[in-house]
């Protein structure tokens, strides 16, 4: 039987205990940590092809302008 990494406190998972999100990596960062992170991912996503470059350039602005994407 293989048994799940813990923490060392407890039966918790070790992945239960980190406070992730799937794109960006990491979650609740200080703001402009976090507005950095976003657009770094955006860019990701644009340079693997997965947004046309109109989402990507409407989505930008409304990053750096502090917008709703």
């Amino acid at each position: 039987m293989t048994r799940t990494p813990t923490t060392g406190t407890g039966n918790r998972p070790a992945a239960a205990a980190m406070t992730t999100d799937a794109e960006s990596g990491t979650e609740g960062l200080a703001g402009d940590a976090d507005t950095r992170r976003a657009l770094y991912a955006l860019k990701v996503m644009f340079d693997r092809g997965l947004i046309p470059k109109a989402e990507y350039e409407r989505r930008r602005a409304a990053l750096e302008g502090g917008g709703t994407i």
